[in-house]
């Protein structure tokens, strides 16, 4: 075997050691100390039993580890979450529930990764994929992100954690040590599926310390009898809420969670119907210069010479909330856009 071949397959085949030797080699520090566990030196003979293999013509005698390596990240700082745990710095939350940051907001990294579904126990997460190519979720429990073998592309894949519920809580009183155990701990799983549909599953352990910062393991994770949050069906993505909030709004029905309940139309003292309908066609022409599209438009306000719409929309598929409104003032024989906003 040529030099230029073996480097390369020596390269090969420690890619294949067990992450967990590589993790534990990173804390051994030599010169006598006592490895972490005893096994520090499992890297050594690893490697050594890479190079022996090389020399008699291949690798195929080392055997491989039992899961693919992916890691873990805290996004912003790009700190590596471990199996020890580390103290995040990204966000906290006070005793009235003021929240500072994101408390954990993190993305994978790995090769050939083919998607992951993340369940949260207690919580909610919010998927955001910063090179908008894939669908988006949010806040939701369950769903499933494609990955794909562009590796470059995993750090813009973030997944933001939620204490929602816990800052609901805090909110009304209720301070941090008298919380209940599930508002101060969660369970992220990940179960991951690689492009040779090998399958791997991780988890982030996190929890609420008693000031207010959060902590967070990541490691390996057997999904046991009792993780019925796994099971529970994936969330819609934000396009498909959106959808059918459009549908609603289309036929008419107040979608939820968008805008106010009802409106404040004041006195109809405007006579013409052509007068209504030259104002929105001039709202509609606004909107067409703009980012959005138009989907539901109704009166909020009108007079003799002014006319206020509130205007749900949509960008790039996802209905925006809240809703918008746009002022038209009537200035001779023409309406004229004098504010529009939230």
């Amino acid at each position: 075997m040529k030099r230029e071949e073996k480097r390369r397959a020596i390269s090969r085949a420690v890619g294949e050691i067990d992450s967990r030797y590589l993790e534990e080699a990173e804390q051994y520090r030599g010169g006598g100390k006592k490895a972490v566990h005893g096994r520090g030196p499992a890297i050594l003979a690893a490697a050594a039993a890479v190079f022996l293999s090389v020399l008699a013509g291949g690798v195929s005698m080392l055997p491989r580890g039992d899961h693919a390596v992916v890691y873990a990240y805290s996004y912003g700082t790009d700190e590596k979450l471990t199996k020890a745990g580390v103290l995040l710095h990204t966000g906290t939350v006070a005793e009235g529930g003021e929240q500072t940051g994101h408390p954990l907001m993190f993305y994978l990294s790995g090769e050939n990764i083919e998607h992951v579904r993340f369940s949260c126990k207690n919580q909610e997460l919010v998927f955001t994929d910063w090179t908008e190519k894939r669908d988006e979720y949010g806040p939701a429990k369950n769903f499933t992100v494609p990955y794909g073998a562009d590796k470059e592309e995993y750090r813009y894949l973030t997944i933001d954690w939620e204490p929602g519920e816990t800052i609901r809580r805090l909110h009304e009183g209720c301070t941090i040590a008298e919380l209940k155990e599930e508002l101060k701990e969660d369970l992220i799983v990940m179960e991951i599926t690689f492009a040779d549909g090998k399958q791997a599953v991780k988890a982030i352990q996190v929890s609420l310390l008693a000031d207010g910062t959060f902590f967070a393991a990541f490691d390996d994770y057997e999904i046991r009898p009792s993780d019925s949050f796994v099971e529970r069906e994936d969330a819609l993505t934000l396009k498909e809420q959106s959808q059918t909030q459009i549908s609603r709004l289309q036929k008419g029905e107040e979608p939820e969670n968008l805008g106010e309940n009802g409106t404040e139309r004041g006195a109809e003292t405007m006579g013409e119907e052509g007068e209504r309908e030259a104002a929105r066609k001039k709202a509609e022409e606004y909107y067409g210069g703009t980012v959005f599209e138009v989907v539901s438009m109704r009166e909020k306000s009108v007079s003799e010479t002014e006319i206020q719409f509130e205007v749900s929309v949509k960008k790039d598929g996802i209905l925006q909330e809240p809703y918008r409104t746009i002022l038209l003032q009537k200035k001779g024989e023409k309406w004229e856009v004098v504010n529009e906003g939230y």
